[in-house]
């Protein structure tokens, strides 16, 4: 499953969600964006300690 993949599903989620539970919602799709847009492609496979190593 791609970033992208998600980011879609996620949009269509916005449809049907409740009220109370939006900014939780775009704060998910934000994240997402994020690492899409960070150029990690696969979260749950990523090193995220080699890197914040990387940025430094």
């Amino acid at each position: 499953m791609t970033n992208t993949e998600v980011l879609d599903a996620l949009q269509k989620i916005k449809t049907y969600c409740a009220a109370d539970l939006l900014d939780k919602l775009n704060y998910a799709i934000a994240i997402i964006e994020k690492l899409e847009n960070d150029g990690v492609k696969n979260p749950l496979k990523t090193d995220f300690k080699s890197l914040s190593k990387e940025g430094k």
